[in-house]
């Protein structure tokens, strides 16, 4: 639910007619889901999918007590997104490049997920890139192969856009500029994970990874040596911002606005507030959109958004 504070900035780059000035969009857990709404030019609609999962239908701490998970992923991501709000996949044919960065549970490795057939398959790779078993069931399966949240490994999406070639990065933190994690954090995850070895060492090591890409972001950089131009878009320090469980729908709101005062405070010239437009529900699932013809090998890319939202 703290990604709520990214998806108001996303909102506000989307209004603002800046989503083409990117080549390439990042997103992990939470921010998987902002992205590809940035990415398909739907981040207003988008953000309203936090404030209908406030609500104990998707989020209830009892449900462990009855063998089930936190998070009902199946109503947030097969009723209220897909059935009722469901993105425009041919929004990625004219948007920029989408990817979705996840854990992959066969090679502990970090997994970049792109080249989505449809939009059904898009939806599979944000699911996955936000999936924790702890909180959200069994790990989903994308193209075969058990995925969990990238942000055991890649807290921040940006060092994989430097990689990939991006000169300019602009990252869309869903905490303060200042926070950083405690080395403790990450414990009572890894106690529920007895059946994952190893996702319990990602967990452990998840606290110094956080704050690495933090003190980084800090000085403009991503890593060390690295000559890409980062500039990174963060709520005031000390800003009290919304748990990660959150349930309360005002709460959620009042995230969203504090996202969207964030950018706006840095590529507007003047405050804004953050309104929202009426939404058209769908009763019935829409069908897929053909799948989309493949144009070649594409350029790397030069500048990039990165949105993070850390399990922590």
């Amino acid at each position: 639910m703290r990604g709520a504070v990214s998806a108001g900035m996303c909102v506000v780059l989307e209004a603002a007619g800046l989503t083409a000035a990117f080549d390439r969009i990042y997103g992990v857990s939470a921010g998987a889901l902002n992205g590809c709404a940035l990415a398909v030019g739907q981040a207003a609609l988008s953000a309203t999918y936090y404030q209908d999962a406030a609500s104990r239908g998707v989020i209830n701490r009892m449900r462990p007590l009855l063998g089930r998970s936190v998070i009902d992923f199946e109503l947030l991501f097969e009723e209220l997104i897909a059935a009722r709000k469901p993105l425009a996949f041919e929004g990625l044919a004219s948007g920029p490049e989408f990817r979705a960065l996840a854990t992959s549970l066969e090679t502990l490795s970090l997994a970049v997920l792109a080249g989505f057939a449809d939009i059904d398959e898009l939806m599979r790779a944000v699911r996955a890139s936000a999936s924790l078993p702890s909180i959200g069931g069994d790990p989903p399966a994308f193209r075969g192969e058990r995925i969990v949240d990238g942000g055991l490994i890649e807290p921040i999406p940006v060092d994989t856009a430097v990689r990939d070639g991006a000169t300019h990065v602009l990252v869309l933190r869903s905490r303060a500029a200042g926070y950083r994690q405690p080395t403790l954090r990450g414990l009572g995850e890894s106690l529920t994970l007895r059946d994952e070895p190893g996702l319990v060492e990602l967990i452990r090591a998840r606290p110094r990874v956080y704050n690495r890409q933090a003190e980084a972001l800090a000085r403009g950089v991503s890593e060390e040596g690295s000559r890409a131009r980062v500039l990174q878009v963060a709520v005031p320090d000390g800003t009290r911002l919304v748990g990660r469980l959150e349930s309360n729908g005002e709460r959620v709101t009042e995230a969203l606005r504090l996202g969207a005062r964030a950018i706006a405070s840095v590529i507007l010239s003047e405050p804004i507030d953050l309104c929202w437009q009426p939404v058209v529900y769908r009763t019935t699932r829409s069908e897929a959109p053909a799948r989309r013809a493949s144009h070649g090998p594409t350029a790397v890319a030069n500048a990039s958004v990165s949105v993070a939202e850390t399990s922590g």
